[in-house]
């Protein structure tokens, strides 16, 4: 109960029972403008579904259901790829920028799989996105890596890729150079539906390895329908995803 009054009282879903309070009223007043009030209260619906968790578990787990997880990396996969999410310059002067919670993530898994048989290559893919202050990704993984007890000499580094796109095509090209064609592939498994139609499409054969699963455990709870900015990310997340998904598949790249 003291969950459910919590959630009861965030200011989102404060937020939306005063919005619909206000449109009960304005349905109650504006009886000569039903048209309108019809559209204000579907477009009202939608906001307020796409808000929550309920939602957003299904909207993630249509990316995610179909990437199992990969509990053991399998011996004759010569080299792991982790891709990258996003990193940012740190709060503060002469303090070091900080890979963002996706990154982290991903970077974690794949020290795991590295850990798990003969030492192997690990390409760290991802450079500046949109010619931004962000600091480049790919360096920033080398590093933390080394702090998890991989060997830099094991790490190669490729920090010229934009998008997932480039991810691949760039990351081909270093892993031409070593004879690889066969790779584990780390990144969400939200984002791995796309991400490995790319790196297939470079002719490499990928296991994936998917890892920051969200659309897990779901129960049938109250505050599950309930909106929060929770669910609205992971509505976010998807229709992100199945974009990028419909817009390579246009562009011939899955």
């Amino acid at each position: 109960m003291y969950h459910l009054v919590g959630e009861l009282l965030q200011p989102f879903v404060l937020l939306y029972l005063l919005a619909g309070l206000l449109l009960l009223a304005l349905w109650r007043r504006g009886r000569e403008r039903r048209r309108m009030m019809l559209v204000l209260t579907i477009t009202f619906a939608v906001f307020y579904l796409c808000a929550t968790p309920l939602m957003s578990y299904l909207a993630l787990g249509s990316l995610e259901w179909s990437q199992p997880p990969l509990d053991q990396r399998p011996t004759d996969t010569p080299a792991i790829v982790i891709l990258a999410g996003y990193a940012r310059s740190a709060a503060g002067e002469n303090r070091p920028p900080e890979l963002g919670e996706d990154t982290l993530s991903r970077c974690l898994e794949g020290a795991r799989l590295y850990r798990q048989g003969d030492p192997c290559p690990i390409v760290v893919s991802g450079g500046t996105v949109d010619e931004s202050d962000e600091p480049a990704c790919a360096p920033l993984m080398r590093d933390f890596l080394a702090r998890l007890g991989v060997p830099t000499d094991d790490v190669i580094v490729e920090d010229r890729s934009r998008t997932t796109w480039e991810n691949a095509v760039e990351s081909n090209k270093l892993l031409e150079q070593r004879g690889i064609r066969k790779v584990v592939l780390v990144t969400d498994a939200a984002h791995m539906f796309r991400a490995a139609g790319c790196f297939r499409k470079q002719g490499l054969e990928v296991v994936c390895c998917g890892c920051r699963y969200r659309a897990t455990g779901f129960s049938l709870e109250l505050r599950h329908f309930l909106p929060n900015p929770g669910g609205a990310c992971g509505i976010q997340y998807a229709w992100h995803e199945w974009l990028g998904i419909g817009y390579y598949w246009l562009r011939g790249r899955l």
